[in-house]
């Protein structure tokens, strides 16, 4: 049976990304988020610029980093169920193409890493979770694609 995030799921993770300080400041935005599936946006000015006028490389890793870790515990609902949460353990990138202007970034993850992410939580040991993001630009040209490893820990359990 596959995990599915339920509304209340998603709509707590996009506001979480979005509430994000680093992700404020920059101005990364959720685009759509759906079990498994999380495209951002980052509509890039003079204060991401690098050197030669594109966005700075770090700036352009906010939306990657948020749309794959959003699409992975949309998939992962189970595990925010029980307290865990994502941190980047991983990450490699690749940039094919100058970033200007809008971008976003997209990730998909498939229902086939929920049974070894779970298992992994059951034997007491940190789930990871492997996910590849696209980025493009207005014109949808791929201006860089990443893989990122997300580490899912145990967060104590407080008391309200």
């Amino acid at each position: 049976m596959a995990a599915q995030a339920d509304t209340a799921v998603l709509d707590g993770l996009r506001a979480l990304g979005e509430e994000l300080p680093f992700n404020r400041h920059l101005g990364v935005e959720v685009v759509e988020l759906t079990t498994g599936c999380a495209r951002t946006r980052l509509q890039a000015d003079e204060r991401l610029a690098n050197h030669v006028g594109g966005v700075h490389a770090i700036a352009e890793l906010a939306p990657v980093e948020l749309a794959g870790a959003l699409a992975a515990s949309g998939r992962l609902a189970p595990l925010l169920g029980r307290g865990y949460v994502p941190v980047v353990g991983g990450l490699t990138v690749r940039y094919v193409a100058p970033a200007r202007g809008v971008l976003y970034a997209t990730a998909d993850v498939g229902e086939d890493v929920v049974a070894p992410a779970l298992a992994a939580a059951d034997a007491g040991e940190r789930p990871r979770v492997e996910v590849e993001v696209a980025v493009t630009d207005a014109q949808d040209t791929t201006v860089a694609s990443a893989s990122l490893t997300f580490v899912y820990l145990e967060m104590a359990a407080t008391s309200g």
